[in-house]
């Protein structure tokens, strides 16, 4: 089960960074891993985002945990890699030949997909999407457009909380949907979808008459209530962004990739 992806508050570690250096941090790593195939480089990346989390968050086995579906999954492409590359030398013998290009490749992929989705998920789980906004408005992205992506990132949580209570309530009447049939797909867009929807909707709406309420967008540009300084983590975020950078492209000259 995938689980629920959400920002958490919390005062050390990347909560206490600007979102444009989690933002540098995240695009750092994504080139490590995206950018090469030197299998040290990724594993590299991925420990490095294990210590991002156990500095951040309360316990690396909860860290663990929160990611043991995306373990599960790089495993089946591991395998999977494994088992179709068949050319190469062979290392040894389970009913298949297991070759050493096999193995690579199947390294290869499964740590680019765990490094891509635990970093992303670490970044959303670290960064306030209202100071996140609110940097980019100040990179000069206009605020409708900052606003727009505080509103999708409220509304996750909403439809979740939405999905769940029109769950709870077709349980109670004894309402059964399946999407294994025709039938079943209607009935569960008619059960679960439209009311599902309708509160959305509704929600839309309550939060158009408040903007226009307030007479958003009547100005061109929008001042902050706060910003956020510069702090000793920030710099060691840039540091490492720096070694990243440097590591990954010494890889590549030194590869060949």
């Amino acid at each position: 089960m995938i689980p629920a992806i959400a920002y958490h508050s919390g005062r050390r570690g990347l909560h206490r960074v600007n979102p444009g250096s989690g933002l540098l941090l995240l695009a750092c790593l994504l080139f490590a891993v995206l950018g090469g195939s030197d299998i040290t480089i990724k594993l590299t990346a991925l420990v490095l985002i294990f210590a991002f989390a156990a500095w951040s968050e309360e316990s690396v086995r909860a860290w663990s945990k929160s990611l043991r579906f995306a373990f599960v999954f790089a495993s089946l492409l591991f395998v999977a890699q494994v088992v179709a590359i068949r050319e190469g030398a062979v290392l040894f013998h389970i009913g298949i030949a297991i070759t050493s290009p096999g193995v690579i490749s199947g390294a290869n992929m499964a740590l680019r997909f765990l490094v891509v989705l635990s970093a992303s998920f670490l970044f959303v789980l670290t960064t306030d999407p209202d100071a996140l906004a609110s940097s980019l408005i100040r990179w000069g992205i206009p605020y409708r457009y900052g606003f727009t992506l505080i509103l999708a990132l409220r509304f996750v949580p909403f439809f979740r909380n939405e999905l769940k209570i029109v769950r709870e309530a077709q349980r109670l009447r004894g309402v059964q949907t399946s999407v294994r049939s025709i039938r079943g797909i209607r009935q569960a867009i008619r059960y679960t979808f439209v009311p599902v929807l309708v509160s959305g909707l509704i929600r839309v709406d309550t939060i158009a008459m408040s903007m226009k309420g307030r007479a958003f967008g009547l100005h061109r540009h929008r001042t902050s209530t706060s910003q956020r300084g510069v702090t000793l983590e920030d710099g060691l975020i840039w540091l490492c962004c720096g070694a990243i950078l440097t590591g990954t492209l010494l890889a590549r000259r030194y590869s060949g990739s």
